[in-house]
């Protein structure tokens, strides 16, 4: 590699849980290439987050540090934020998870990248989906090597790639001169929003060989167990649609869903909320999405697909 020892890496993790933190640095400590740094944000945990951290201080390059306040539990953007100031000026970050697992040869395989192809705003990492053992849940489809922001969104929310923020690496320049992260309640969908911001004018490249093992541990905000974090969820995934007409307005981009994949994607979303909000209700927050609002023919289109939804769940269908 051409990078001479040079660390242009920063790996970040906003530090709470500690149930699965060894997991992560011990991933960490076995990367082939070492030339990154770790920084640790502790959200003021109840659990003894420097005591793990202490355990691989002898193994990988840490920054350390406990906050006073917890801000992730009502502000995860902010969290993520002052996480962020933590670094010492690499020109690549990762946010990563306190609970996931990198590959080995993830960091090597990175940096191989930066040598061969001209540098771009946003890297990516391959993903599986894994229980809390560590056993795979769904192997998700790898992606193509190249995408733009709108290739993106389009074979996201089609079915055909999945997206999670510890598998993204952000050119750090790019990232303030476009705004930092892009903000929803929970952090919901900020991830897929900060991702197609950055990749708008040039495209997302994959990692050939990498991959992450994002853990579906039951506990995370985006966890679909997490009942009770539902209606902010829904709440957010609509001001999420609403901010998607701005973007590729902005960009002069015809919307990369057809019609019906894009009502059915909105509906979806809202009867995560049936059968607590009855269907009037679900009706009223139809109106709040600009794309029902201002498309009488489409709202109807959604009530009647949202009707049928409705009814196979009563009945069992």
């Amino acid at each position: 590699m051409s990078t001479n020892g040079m660390t242009r890496l920063a790996i970040i993790i906003p530090a709470y849980k500690t149930e699965f933190l060894n997991e992560t640095l011990d991933s960490l400590s076995r990367q082939t290439c070492k030339q990154f740094k770790v920084y640790i944000g502790d959200d003021c945990s109840p659990n003894d987050v420097q005591s793990i951290v202490n355990r691989y201080s002898d193994r990988l390059p840490i920054v350390y540090r406990r906050f006073d306040t917890n801000l992730g539990g009502r502000d995860l953007i902010a969290q993520w934020e002052r996480c962020l100031d933590m670094t010492d000026g690499e020109e690549f970050f990762c946010m990563f998870s306190d609970d996931d697992v990198m590959m080995p040869q993830n960091v090597e395989l990175f940096y191989r990248v930066l040598d061969e192809k001209e540098i771009t705003d946003v890297y990516h990492f391959d993903i599986d989906i894994v229980n809390r053992d560590l056993k795979p849940i769904r192997r998700r489809r790898d992606y193509p090597e190249c995408l733009t922001a709108s290739q993106f969104f389009r074979l996201l929310y089609m079915g055909k790639i999945d997206a999670r923020m510890p598998e993204f690496v952000f050119r750090r320049e790019a990232f303030d001169s476009n705004g930092g992260f892009v903000r929803f309640d929970l952090a919901f969908r900020s991830d897929n929003a900060t991702v197609m911001v950055n990749s708008r004018h040039k495209p997302i490249l994959t990692v050939k060989g990498s991959r992450v093992l994002w853990r579906d541990s039951g506990v995370n905000v985006s966890s679909k167990g997490n009942m009770v974090l539902n209606e902010r969820r829904v709440m957010a995934s609509i001001d999420f649609f609403n901010w998607l007409d701005g973007f590729f307005n902005d960009e002069g981009i015809d919307f990369p869903l057809p019609l019906v994949p894009r009502i059915k994607t909105y509906v979806r979303e809202l009867l995560l909320l049936y059968p607590k909000r009855k269907k009037p209700e679900l009706h009223q927050l139809m109106e709040k999405i600009d794309f029902f609002r201002l498309n009488p023919g489409m709202m109807r289109l959604g009530k009647i697909y949202m009707a049928r939804k409705i009814f196979k769940k009563r009945f069992k269908i």
